[in-house]
């Protein structure tokens, strides 16, 4: 392939990392318990990665690429959510709530069951699986129930037979971690939402403005490069401030070095 091309294609692909996802969001992509509305949570979060560290699960991952770059991630597939809350806990800035302590209170989506696909769906409508789903089974999976922290509360197994989601889950994904289902999983979480480019984060919007105020600067005057005083001046204007900084070292050098002499 030729290196014009690849560049193309990979500049496609890239582009398209930014896209806000499809308007039903991506199913099992889920943000981390506690964490705010999207478009704050995207201004307050800073990458500094501490809830993947303190996660004990290693349940939180780093988004690659795209205008989330460096933000978590729960994927339920690879490993769900188990509702310890210690991200929560050490959240320097409140992208994840602070004061978010009980499971019962974790929004992070919604399951859906995928009554074609589900065993026990399937066992009730056909009594045995079809051959293409892998053979007959004698027995109701229900897996997802059995797994749930929140039995009853979040699931439900409807007349003791097949399993229904009920208002109380808070999408942590351990029924999608455990469902038997292959290749595609039964179950899926359906995030409460996802940010979209123009609403990046604060940083985002800095560096965004800053540039554009040094472009709009050289181009008033192009034909006279700036030093000193006036170099400084429009320096001050590009980062909105108006005094220059100051700097302190407050270290001062031993009158006797002892030994050292």
């Amino acid at each position: 392939m030729a290196p014009v091309h690849f560049l193309a294609l990979l500049k496609n692909w890239l582009i398209s990392s930014e896209r806000p996802i499809d308007k039903n969001f991506a199913a099992n992509r889920l943000r981390p318990p506690g964490a705010v509305e999207e478009a704050k949570f995207m201004a307050l979060c800073i990458r500094c990665n501490r809830c993947l560290e303190v996660c004990p699960y290693g349940s939180i991952k780093r988004e690659g690429f795209g205008i989330a770059i460096g933000t978590p991630y729960v994927y339920p597939e690879k490993k769900a959510c188990y509702l310890c809350m210690a991200c929560c806990r050490l959240c320097p800035t409140g992208a994840l709530d602070n004061q978010l302590k009980v499971p019962e209170k974790v929004q992070m989506g919604k399951a859906k069951i995928d009554t074609k696909t589900c065993y026990s769906h399937l066992f009730l409508e056909h009594d045995v699986l079809p051959e293409s789903r892998g053979g007959s089974i004698g027995a109701l999976c229900n897996t997802c129930y059995y797994v749930c922290p929140l039995q009853d509360s979040a699931i439900m197994l409807k007349d003791n037979l097949f399993p229904v989601i009920l208002d109380g889950c808070v999408g942590c994904g351990i029924c999608v971690e455990r469902c038997p289902t292959s290749p595609n999983r039964a179950i899926s979480i359906i995030p409460t939402g996802m940010g979209r480019p123009d609403e990046a984060g604060f940083y985002f919007r800095k560096a965004r403005r800053s540039y554009e105020n040094s472009s709009s600067l050289q181009k008033t005057d192009d034909s006279k490069s700036l030093s000193g005083e006036k170099l400084l001046e429009q320096k001050f204007k590009i980062q909105n401030s108006d005094k220059a900084p100051k700097f302190e070292f407050p270290y001062e050098p031993p009158k006797n070095r002892g030994d050292w002499d």
